[in-house]
């Protein structure tokens, strides 16, 4: 009867013992649930001047602007997220605008020839030297850059504005190839082609030859050109990446992101909200773009992570953080109003669910302190083992367990 009674107690002290260790470790799990879908947000505002900056963009460590505070022109400038310094690169009286930043080369439209004739113009942040790119004598505006192949909009076939300022007649995209100091004409259809964009052989544009706006595609390698969108509606503003195609469309009777995959000739819709999102930017998985979901006195930045399907919401300040964006890792650029001029703002962001890696750009490596900053998990806060106090109640339970068999010898 006592040897009965022993087991009957042993089992329920080890029956509760199993309980709590159960209880004890389930919120380890659900802790490592909720952390790895926690996003780290740290925003830096890196102008800080009572002037107006404009049209951010970054590669890597740098970042580039135009800026007012000289006086009525615009004028570009850089800063150095690595020595923390910031370094005017033009001085010329008259505009200076559009910038574009890619490795050494700072790209931009350039007015000192009159408007009507602007160029574009490049500075080699490693030589110290301005270049200017175009010297025909109509306009060139809107560049872009990737490695050494400098793309933009040009009127010298017969583009000009209408009396309400929009474009009109013919503007065409142009490339011009650093390594060989060669022009090329990229369209020669007579409509409205701008707005270019360029990433490895790919450039992208906006297209006005079928009485609304389509996103069209040029293939260096292959000399072809692709129709990437035929909805009614209008589809403007495009990006590119790798194989996907971005833009803002107006199918569904506002503002929607979409995207198209070159790789599996598949389009899908990136916003659903509801709301009116626009002008996207991409970078590896990460699409960003301006939303009015918060009102037309509070736009914000939203981001969109292709690998996680997960949206995530960047800017919560009650102002306007809106106008360019710009995006190059886990670094998101834009124009911010909360300071009652614009200003460029950053935010670096970390967490588990923003761990999927860079592509490296046109071959380089990307810098093994970017991949750990994308890819580090968030802090832990203390020792695990010991934050949890079900450990502790299970080593009680076993020394009670102890002490009552040996007792019961």
């Amino acid at each position: 009867m006592e040897n009965r009674e022993d087991r009957y107690l042993i089992v329920l002290t080890l029956t509760a013992l199993v309980f709590v260790l159960f209880i004890s470790t389930l919120p380890v799990a659900l802790a490592f649930s909720l952390h790895s879908n926690r996003l780290t947000i740290n925003e830096t505002q890196i102008t800080t001047n009572n002037s107006d900056e404009a049209f951010p963009s970054i590669y890597r460590d740098r970042l580039v602007w135009q800026d007012l505070r000289n006086g009525i022109n615009w004028d570009i400038y850089m800063y150095n997220l690595s020595t923390h310094e910031e370094t005017r690169i033009t001085n010329d009286s008259f505009d200076q605008r559009d910038p574009v930043i890619y490795g050494d080369r700072v790209v931009w439209e350039d007015i000192r020839n009159s408007y009507q004739n602007a160029d574009i113009y490049m500075y080699n942040l490693s030589t110290s030297t301005e270049t200017q790119i175009t010297t025909n004598m109509s306009g060139q505006y809107a560049p872009d850059i990737y490695g050494g192949m400098i793309v933009w909009e040009d009127t010298r076939n017969g583009g000009g504005w209408d009396k309400e300022g929009n474009r009109a007649g013919n503007w065409d995209i142009y490339l011009y190839d650093l390594s060989t100091s060669r022009e090329s004409q990229i369209t020669t259809n007579e409509s409205v082609q701008e707005y270019p964009a360029i990433y490895g052989n790919r450039i992208v544009w906006q297209d006005s030859r079928n009485g609304n706006l389509d996103i069209y595609l040029y293939d260096l390698s292959t000399s072809r050109e692709t129709q990437i969108t035929t909805d009614p509606a209008a589809q403007y503003s495009p990006a590119v990446y790798g194989d996907r195609i971005i833009w803002t469309d107006d199918r569904n009777g506002k503002s929607d992101i979409y995207m198209y995959n070159v790789s599996t000739s598949a389009e899908s819709q990136i916003t659903t909200s509801g709301s009116v999102e626009y002008g996207p930017v991409i970078h590896g998985d990460r699409i960003v773009w301006m939303d009015y979901r918060e009102g037309w006195e509070n736009l914000d930045i939203y981001l969109y992570d292709l690998s996680t399907s997960i949206e995530t919401q960047i800017t919560t300040n009650e102002s306007n953080q809106w106008g360019e964006l710009d995006i190059w890792g886990n670094r998101i650029l834009w124009r911010d109003h909360r300071n009652g001029n614009n200003d460029i703002y950053m935010c670096a962001v970390s967490g588990k669910n923003m761990g999927s890696e860079i592509e490296p750009e046109s071959g380089s490596e990307v810098e093994p302190e970017l991949r750990a900053e994308v890819n580090r998990e968030p802090e832990k806060e203390g020792n695990t083992s010991k934050s949890i106090p079900g450990f502790e109640i299970v080593y009680c339970l076993v020394g009670l367990l102890g002490v009552f068999l040996h007792r019961r010898r």
